[in-house]
């Protein structure tokens, strides 16, 4: 399924072909003028755009060209019933796929559509094929197969090769600045610098010296002239993040540098133009920001142009253990590499996660360094099931049994407590039967019995951490 725009001035027309492509399983998206338009086309991940020629208060090459700028990759076809040959040939060379004139013909549209999509398919694909033979799981750095992280490949993908700013979105640890760096990789501007900045690590007047530089004289110690970071960027990406712990005082300079692209040095009286692409990230609530009067809000909107959220890793648990297979990699460098067992992992799955991707790294070089995968050692919190969100208070280990009756409560403890137990032991003498049945100075077959009503293989715990 598709998710498709359809521009048209007239209810009818938008109407007839929205069920006409309804009915092959696609998402229609409905603008009645091109500025419409351009605001979804700006703030949703579209998949293709159907507009009309000629309407009041612009027109579709005006579409066209705002669908260019966000992505190179979003096809557009275009409707027409004034068709000339010189407006089919210069619909094309602007980037269209297609060309029809109205009252086109459904099947004929339907046609063109599901070439489009496949065209999109096809150059999407090839991209994630080279990503493949490398023999990653993700998109460069970033790693994962879930469906919320591949909506975020596709979107990397997409507005990589336009020019529009980005705002990337998401909690601490999740990964905002590996997404920055991956649009900077595959964008015409890869050639160029990629430049970081924090803009909450320091106070507003060292942040402007950091990003517009300064000339000799500006103030005490300046000796000589200093060259800021969108300078340092000129020609590639600047990444502003946390930008929603920036002062206000440096808000309105930021939105005309951003604007006008140009910058003035502190100290100096001549400004100077310069070609950045803005990429900015933050955990904040930018819209209760901008209510509260903490941000601006034309500089809010002015960034918020394509908008590319990360999930936390508590929604996308399935990408846990190529994670781990990812971080043990990197940070083995060379040595023997560590394997988590499946009651780890299992641990691993049912932990909050509130540190997100960081955190979980951090856990794996930590098993690295001390040479063990048990996760209990590692990280004692995860011991109990899930942590609480960050602000709350951690529920009690006890806390989902009160659905259950008293029997099959009990029965559950126990039973996680067995299989807990029972793995460590089996762990410490890797695999031996008999020696953790002297450990726990119960006998071998009763042990054997146990272990298959848990459902534990001693062979899983007889290779060597």
């Amino acid at each position: 399924m598709a998710t498709i725009l359809v521009v048209d001035d007239e209810a009818r027309m938008r109407k007839v072909i929205s069920l006409a492509l309804t009915e092959d399983g696609h998402e229609i998206l409905e603008a009645e003028n091109a500025a419409q338009a351009l605001e979804i086309i700006r703030s949703t991940a579209l998949s293709l755009v159907i507009t009309d020629l000629r309407m009041p208060g612009g027109d579709g090459t005006e579409v066209l060209k705002g669908a260019r700028a966000t992505s190179l990759h979003l096809p557009v076809i275009i409707l027409t019933a004034y068709g000339t040959v010189e407006n089919a040939v210069q619909a094309l060379k602007e980037g269209a796929h297609d060309y029809l004139l109205k009252p086109c013909d459904l099947d004929e549209l339907k046609l063109s559509v599901k070439k489009a999509l496949w065209v999109q398919q096809i150059t999407l694909e090839n991209r994630y094929l080279r990503e493949q033979l490398s023999g990653k799981s993700g998109y460069g750095e970033l790693v994962g197969r879930s469906p919320k992280m591949v909506h975020v490949f596709e979107l990397i993908a997409r507005v990589a090769q336009g020019d529009s700013t980005v705002l990337i979105r998401g909690e601490s640890g999740t990964g905002k600045e590996l997404v920055a760096r991956a649009i900077h990789r595959d964008s015409p501007r890869r050639e160029q610098p990629f430049v970081a900045v924090n803009c909450m690590a320091l106070p507003s007047d060292l942040l402007e010296n950091e990003l517009f530089g300064h000339v000799r004289g500006a103030y005490t110690g300046a000796v000589s002239t200093s060259v800021g970071k969108f300078e340092l960027a000129d020609g590639g990406t600047l990444f502003l993040d946390e930008i929603g712990d920036m002062q206000p005082r440096m808000q309105g300079k930021i939105l005309r540098a951003i604007q006008e692209k140009v910058i003035e040095p502190v100290g100096g009286n001549r400004s100077k133009r310069v070609d950045v692409r803005i990429v900015a990230a933050t955990n904040s609530n930018l819209e209760e920001k901008v209510e509260k009067g903490e941000m601006r809000a034309d500089l809010y909107y002015r960034l918020n142009v394509v908008p590319i959220i990360i999930p936390p890793l508590r929604e996308r648990k399935e990408d846990i253990p190529l994670l781990v297979e990812h971080f043990l990699a990197k940070k083995s460098n060379g040595r023997p590499t560590l394997k988590f067992a499946p009651e780890d992992m299992a641990l691993l799955a049912r932990y909050h996660w509130p540190g997100n991707v960081r955190e979980l790294e951090n856990l794996v070089e930590r098993a690295v360094v001390l040479g063990t995968t048990n996760v209990t050692h590692l990280m004692p919190a995860i011991a109990f099931g899930s942590a609480a969100p960050q602000g709350t208070a951690a529920p009690h280990p006890f806390h989902d049994l009160v659905d259950l009756v008293y029997k099959d409560a009990k029965k559950m403890v126990i039973d996680e407590f067995d299989k807990y137990y029972f793995s460590q032991i089996l762990r410490r003498t890797k695999g031996n039967v008999s020696q953790a049945a002297d450990l726990m100075r119960i006998h071998r077959k009763n042990l054997h019995l146990k272990l298959s009503d848990l459902n534990l293989d001693p062979k899983q715990f007889s290779s060597p951490e």
